[in-house]
Parts: structure tokens; sequence; C-alpha cells
């Protein structure tokens, strides 16, 4: 009686490993774009760090994020589709959180002390996490940004782009709510850019 019940449960399991590898090949074959960082030729850089090359959608915006220039007014959800500042460095750090780093500037995407949103080329002494973020995936396959040393803050931007201070609180989740494409599959999308050798353009 036990060895009939082992050999049936280990049936189960050969069945459900070969179901899994089916779904597996089935979403493969299918080649549907979304909004996660999969497929992407990823770059080792360092021991710990994994850098992945990518473009964000604001949903509340309907227009990409860009990094602009250094400061407090250099980062908006306006970014046209083929403007050289919304290509982004996504770089995953120790801990497993990540920094968004522009292409074009090298500038990251951080927080200052007030929980406003702003550009650097690195974290500040005093606030050496405030260019770090965990990543979130939510119900409806986007993806969230928060602080790391604050998670109540998350990195969100009002309907005509501009940016939210990070502890705004506000029924519509949407405001904080971005789609992932890998730079390569949106330059598929569009055929604006190749992945090396984006086109300049669009909003500043």
């Amino acid at each position: 009686m036990r060895k009939s019940v082992q050999s049936f449960s280990s049936i189960c399991r050969s069945l459900l490993l070969l179901l899994i590898l089916l779904l597996c090949f089935v979403k493969d074959s299918q080649g549907f774009p979304d909004f996660k960082i999969d497929n992407i030729a990823d770059k080792l850089k360092g021991e710990h760090s994994l850098e992945k090359r990518a473009v964000l959608w604001n949903f509340c915006s309907q227009k990409l994020v860009q990094i602009t220039k250094p400061g407090s007014r250099g980062v908006n959800a306006r970014g046209s589709r083929n403007s050289e500042f919304s290509n982004l460095t996504i770089i995953s750090i120790d801990g497993g959180f990540i920094r968004i780093r522009g292409m074009a500037n090298k500038l990251y995407l951080c927080f200052n002390k007030k929980g406003k949103l702003r550009t650097r080329f690195q974290p500040p002494k005093s606030l050496p996490h405030s260019c770090d973020f965990s990543q979130n995936l939510t119900g409806d396959g986007y993806h969230t940004f928060k602080l790391r040393d604050k998670p109540e803050w998350s990195i969100g931007f009002k309907k005509r782009g501009k940016k939210l201070p990070g502890f705004i609180r506000k029924p519509r989740f949407q405001i904080f709510e971005l789609g992932i494409f890998s730079l390569t599959m949106w330059c598929e999308l569009f055929s604006q850019c190749t992945p090396g050798n984006p086109r300049t353009g669009g909003d500043a």
C-alpha cells in the first residue's frame, strides 16, 4: 500500500513538472511583449551588479520617464518614444535593490531628504541609500519603485508627467505604476532606435 502511494505521488510530481515545462514552452513561443524585464541582453558588471537597458512607461501620464539634467528639475514622465533621455539603465545592487540611471548622462534617479525626486551623479554621503529602490510587481503586471530606507516613498508622476513627492497617497494608485520594456524590445516595436545607438529627440 505504501509503495502504491509513493508511486502515485511520484507520477503526480512528474506530470506537474511536464505541465510547467509545457506552459513555459507555450509562453516563449508566443513571444508577446510584456512589462517585465525578461529576455534582455543582461550585462554583468562587477561581482554583484546586473545592468538592464530599459524604458519606464508611466500609466498616469501615458508617456515615458526621462532623466534630462542634474537637479530637482531633471526628471519627468513626458518622454516621447524616440527621446534619448528616456533610455535608462536599471542596475541591481546588493540586498535585492536597484538603481535607475540615464544612459545619455549617467545621472541617477533619487529622493532628497524631503521626499522629492531629483537626479544626481551619485548619492550624497549624508544619504547613501537615497538612490536605492525596491522593485515591486503589482497584480496587473506593472511595477512600483519604493525607496530603500523609506518604503512608504514611491516614484510617481501626475497626468501631465510632473513628478510627485514620494509620500503622496491618493486613491488613484496608477500614479505610481510603471511599465518596463527592455530597450531592445522597445526599439523593435517602434523602429525608432537601435539598442547601441538610440536616436535623439523628443521632450527634454
